[in-house]
């Protein structure tokens, strides 16, 4: 574990957390700033959607001092819309801004946006360029797959577009939109976007346990990593991997640990979603999440998924991970 420069900024250590849709809002974004993430990313939000000033959108992107630096990741395939998203976050004082090349689902590709720009890299190079004219001081990056499927790896060819056009750092996850997050993420394949480019390159995809994140650096020559569904199981994963790499030991966190974090994770969901009917609905990801592994979890997980009240789904959890092994 290191510093890592990117641009104008340097992170205290090259550890990210992914951005995930439906999982990094404010209150599990802060989670992970306190647990050792160095850089935390938003939910994947429209361009098109915060240009037209939808609440929704700018719902997504709402901060918190105790968060930053924090990094706003943008979906679209127009320069208008990504271009002037850009300078309004910008205006807002945002410093990291990223576009998403990499995500696999329907609700991006009928757009023509995420993974699909995989297919024309070419297409790739103006939506850099437009983001970069609004973002002249700041860090602007772009996260990919490795290609549209296993005969179109075009990730390297998109990393050179990118960083061409002004990128300051490539985060690569180690498949194709084809394989969705099936089989395994393939390190080969992340060094060859290492190679190809000069600017930092992090790593994504199946980083679960702490040795698992330096395996990746080790293996792919990767600047630093990006964890996601490893992250949403155990956000302690970042502070692990520090240990891990100073030679200390990495225990699992203690039953109390835990059910201080959920008691934690509520109060920032109630603070942020304002009602308990929402907070209790988000708070069930994250609580099955948390319970992977442990004994009773299934069992856990069932209780949790039939409950509507708040006050219950707390005092189950609470008991569930203070005497959990």
């Amino acid at each position: 574990m290191r510093p890592l420069r990117v641009g104008r900024e340097t992170l205290e250590r090259n550890l990210v957390l992914a951005p995930m849709a439906g999982v990094t809002n404010l209150p599990f974004r802060l989670i992970a700033a306190q647990a050792g993430a160095a850089l935390v990313f938003t939910e994947t939000v429209s361009a098109k959607g915060l240009s037209r000033q939808g609440p929704k959108s700018w719902r997504l992107v709402e901060s918190a001092p105790a968060e930053q630096p924090l990094a706003y990741q943008l979906f679209g395939a127009e320069t208008g819309p990504l271009g002037e998203a850009t300078r309004m976050l910008a205006g807002r004082g945002a410093r990291f801004i990223d576009l998403n090349l990499g995500c696999p689902v329907k609700k991006f590709l009928k757009h023509g946006a995420g993974a699909c720009l995989l297919r024309t890299p070419q297409s790739v190079g103006p939506l850099v360029a437009a983001m970069r004219r609004s973002l002249p001081d700041g860090v602007l990056s772009v996260k990919v797959r490795l290609g549209w499927d296993a005969h179109s790896i075009t990730a390297p060819e998109v990393a050179r577009i990118a960083e061409a056009e002004g990128a300051d750092f490539v985060s690569v996850h180690g498949r194709t939109r084809a394989q969705l997050y099936r089989g395994r993420a393939d390190r080969a394949r992340i060094a060859e976007v290492v190679d190809a480019v000069r600017v930092p390159v992090l790593a994504n995809g199946d980083i679960v346990t702490p040795q698992d994140a330096l395996d990746m650096l080790r293996q792919t020559g990767a600047a630093g990593v990006m964890i996601g569904r490893g992250a949403l199981r155990r956000p302690w994963i970042f502070s692990q991997i520090v240990e891990l790499d100073g030679g200390r030991p990495v225990p699992e966190p203690a039953p109390a640990e835990r059910a201080e974090l959920v008691e934690r994770h509520l109060e920032l969901m109630l603070r942020y979603f304002g009602d308990q009917r929402s907070a209790v609905h988000m708070l069930k990801k994250y609580l099955c999440a948390y319970a992977v592994g442990l004994r009773g979890a299934s069992a856990f997980r069932e209780r949790v998924n039939r409950a509507d009240d708040l006050e219950r789904v707390v005092a189950d959890a609470t008991s569930f991970f203070r005497s959990a092994e």
